[in-house]
């Protein structure tokens, strides 16, 4: 045998020694480390269907704007561990505090009198949550989105109108308008055009030259009726939700009944703003069309108490401005010529632009 041969012999013996050595160690270290994979898969599992049972659970008190439900959806967060590294529960915190205390001043919202931090202290804590939020910039681009808006309406309410504008236009609205957001997004989204066209009309016109008032004019009016358009789509949504059974509701028990929908002053605001706004301003004609396409959206049970108070506008207006010669029917379009003596009350393709139309009845047959 060759010396080559011996010391390939002696080097394979070798090897296989080795080999015959590290298996069972090897083998039981695989064994203790698939079982402590498994454990964290599991364990990770388990979180992240808490995590998701959680969020989808705060979407919907989001959407039917039940704030009383968010502190202790935050503690629970915070038990879980999840969305330690991020402003997430601050966000939610700073929301509820807003809407609580917008909901406790109505009659100075709508006589326009702005909140001071000194009498407002759950406005003062949201607005330093807001604040603290935005500088640290640890959140999503989606959650960044809501925090601006939110900072809008504070803004708007503290009578900062150009700030709230500048705020809605740092939002980018492709993020609330995809098909697979949550319903409350469409909430915040009406809010925020309606925002945006009030704070446009609160800003003062002095130095403002005549092209550029029917500028703002015509742009105030577009987001007016996308808010309309989206406040509507929201209820109609918000009807599939509150319609659902909770997930926690026991086998044979009954569901808890809906909510009563008792909508806020931007909401009612989002709703209402696109027909007075025409009809303030001398379009009679298409303040009439604009209340005919709101009382043909599919009824849901937030906008009942609103279509009413359409139905009765639409009729006032008939009958004191529109003669037996002048009526059009209500699938049709107003006469051209009231349109051209009332003028137009913005370009064509700002009149009825829309996000996300609301479902409407058929007008087949």
């Amino acid at each position: 045998m060759s010396s080559f041969q011996r010391e390939n012999d002696a080097a394979i013996s070798l090897f296989k020694r080795l080999e015959f050595a590290v298996t069972p160690i090897v083998s039981g270290d695989f064994t203790h480390h698939t079982h402590h994979h498994r454990d964290r898969a599991a364990m990770a599992s388990r979180v992240s269907f808490t995590q998701y049972r959680l969020e989808a659970e705060i979407e919907r008190y989001r959407a039917e704007c039940q704030w009383e439900k968010i502190p202790g959806m935050i503690e629970q967060l915070l038990a879980a561990r999840i969305h330690e590294d991020d402003d997430y529960g601050t966000l939610l915190l700073a929301e509820a505090l807003l809407e609580e205390c917008l909901q406790e001043n109505t009659d100075l919202l709508r006589s326009s009198t702005p909140l001071m931090d000194k009498t407002q202290s759950k406005l003062s804590r949201a607005k330093g949550h807001l604040n603290t939020i935005l500088s640290q910039g640890r959140l999503t681009p989606r959650y960044l989105n809501e925090a601006l808006l939110l900072m809008a309406k504070v803004h708007y309410v503290q009578g900062r109108y150009r700030d709230a504008q500048g705020m809605c236009a740092r939002v980018g609205i492709e993020h609330l308008t995809q098909d697979d957001q949550p319903v409350y997004h469409l909430r915040l989204l009406a809010e925020a055009f309606v925002i945006k066209g009030l704070s446009l009309d609160h800003q003062k016109v002095s130095t403002v030259s005549r092209v550029r008032l029917i500028e703002r004019e015509e742009e105030s009016l577009s987001c007016f009726l996308r808010a309309c358009d989206t406040a509507l789509s929201y209820l109609q949504e918000l009807d599939k939700v509150v319609m659902t059974p909770h997930t926690k509701t026991a086998k044979g028990s009954l569901a808890p009944p809906p909510l009563d929908i008792d909508l806020s002053f931007f909401q009612q605001a989002a709703l209402q703003s696109a027909y007075l706004c025409l009809l303030q301003r001398g379009h009679l004609a298409q303040g009439a069309h604009q209340l005919r396409r709101v009382l043909r959206v599919v009824e849901s049970r937030g906008s009942q108490s609103f279509r009413k108070s359409a139905a009765r506008k639409l009729a006032e207006v008939l009958l004191s401005s529109v003669s037996e010669d002048s009526y059009w029917l209500p699938l049709g379009h107003p006469p051209s010529a009231w349109l051209h003596r009332e003028g137009a009350a913005a370009s064509k393709d700002a009149i009825y632009p829309t996000i996300k139309p609301p479902q409407r009845y058929s007008t087949d047959g």
